[in-house]
C-alpha cells in the first residue's frame, strides 16, 4: 500500500505533497504554522478542499479525495483523548468495533485484550474523568488500534503529558504499531527517535527536506532540522585546509574535504568545552554573547558558536554575558560550501 498527498490550501498557506509506502513511520516535523497538522487532517479526512485549492489522496493509486477517515482505514490519536464520558474505559475501547457492526459481547472481549496491552488492567469499568491524562491517551490508543487501521495518525499526543506518561506512551506507540503505516506529527526528538524511520520537514507550508531518522539526527541539511537535533549551523569560510572561521571569527577544525571560500559548519555544542576568564586557553579568545537552548540543550553562545553547558562543565555557574572565554575543540565539525 502506497499513500500519495498532495494539499494546495492557500488560506492556510500550505502547498506541499508527500508520499508514504506501507510499513514506513514518518514523521512531519517544522516550525509552528508550517502546515504539519493540516497535511495530517487532510490525509485523515478531516478538511474540505477549498475552492481555490484542493486535497487529494490516492492509495495505490485510486482516489480516496472524498472519502470519510472510518473508511480509509485510518485511525487518528491527537493531543486529546476525546472520550465519551458516559462510556466505560471498556466500552470507550470497543466502540468503534461495535461501530463497524461487531458484536457487544466480542468487542469487549478484544478491548479487554488490548486493555491489558496498554497498561488499563483494573480500568476497566471506570469512567474518562476518572482517568489522569496518561491513562486517558492509553484508552484512545487502544480505541485507536482496535479497529486494526492500516495507518495510525498520531497528531502530537504526548504534548501534554507529564515526562513519566509520555516516556510510558512513546514505548507502548512503538511496540503496537511496529506492523502499521504511521504517521506523526511531533516538536520533540524523542518521538522521531522511537517512532520515525523517515522525517519530512515543512516550512512555510512546503515540504523543504526529506531524509532517513538517521540522517535527520547526523547531518541534517535545514537549520529548523538541526536544531530539533541539538546541532547548529553557522555561517562563515574555509580559510585553509582544514579550519573554518566562522562570521564570529571563532576558528574551527574540520572534517572532511572542502573548498576554500564561504560556507557553512554544523556544530555539535557538546563537541565544544567553555574555559570562562582572562587567562582561558583553548580555540581563540572571543566573549560570551548570550545563553540560550538549541532542542533540549542549554548553550552558551560563544561568539556566534553555542557551546553546552552540562552538569559537569568547569564553567558551570560562571557563565554570564560579556565575559571573557575561550573554547576547547573535543570533535570536528562538517563543513559545506555555500550555494
Amino acid at each position: 500500500m502506497s499513500l500519495d498527498l498532495a494539499v494546495r490550501i492557500p488560506g492556510r498557506a500550505v502547498d506541499a505533497c508527500i508520499r508514504i509506502d506501507a510499513g514506513e513511520h514518518v514523521a512531519l516535523v517544522g516550525p509552528n504554522g508550517a502546515g504539519k497538522s493540516t497535511m495530517l487532517e487532510a490525509l485523515a479526512g478531516h478538511l474540505a478542499a477549498p475552492r481555490d485549492g484542493e486535497i487529494r489522496l490516492a492509495i495505490d493509486g485510486e482516489d480516496f479525495s472524498r472519502t470519510p477517515l472510518h473508511k480509509r482505514g485510518f485511525a487518528y490519536l491527537s493531543q486529546t483523548a476525546h472520550l465519551f464520558n458516559h462510556m466505560s474505559v471498556l466500552d470507550n475501547i470497543a466502540y468503534g468495533l461495535v461501530s463497524a457492526g461487531m458484536k457487544r459481547r466480542e468487542a469487549r472481549e478484544v478491548a479487554g485484550e488490548l486493555a491489558v496491552k496498554v497498561g488499563l488492567e483494573g480500568f476497566e469499568d471506570r469512567r474518562p474523568r476518572t482517568l489522569s491524562g496518561g491513562q486517558a491517551q492509553k484508552c484512545a490508543l487502544a480505541r485507536a488500534l482496535a479497529v486494526e487501521p492500516r495507518v495510525l495518525l498520531l497528531d502530537e499526543p504526548l504534548a501534554a503529558l507529564d515526562v513519566r506518561a509520555a516516556r510510558e506512551m512513546r514505548g507502548l506507540v512503538a511496540d503496537l504499531a511496529q506492523t502499521r503505516t504511521l504517521v506523526c506529527v511531533t516538536h520533540d526528538v524523542l518521538d522521531l527517535l522511537a517512532w520515525a524511520d523517515r522525517v519530512c520537514v515543512l516550512e512555510d507550508g512546503h515540504v523543504t527536506e526529506e531524509c532517513s531518522a538517521d540522517d535527520a539526527l547526523s547531518f541534517p541539511r535545514s537549520e529548523f532540522l538541526a536544531e530539533l537535533a541539538g546541532l547548529k549551523w553557522v555561517d562563515g569560510e574555509m580559510r585553509e585546509r582544514g579550519v573554518f572561521v566562522t562570521s564570529g571569527g571563532v576558528p574551527l577544525a574540520t572534517m572532511g574535504e572542502c573548498g576554500l571560500g564561504p560556507g557553512r559548519a554544523l556544530i555539535d555544542p557538546r563537541a565544544l568545552r567553555l574555559r570562562v576568564g582572562d587567562h582561558a586557553d583553548g580555540t581563540g579568545a572571543g566573549r560570551i554573547r548570550g545563553i540560550s537552548r538549541i532542542g533540549p540543550c542549554p548553550v552558551a553562545y560563544f561568539e556566534d558558536v553555542p557551546v553546552e553547558l552540562s552538569m559537569l562543565s568547569s564553567a558551570r555557574g560562571t557563565v554570564a554575558e560579556g565575559r571573557v572565554a575561550t573554547i576547547e575543540q573535543t570533535g570536528l565539525v562538517k563543513v559545506e560550501r555555500r550555494r
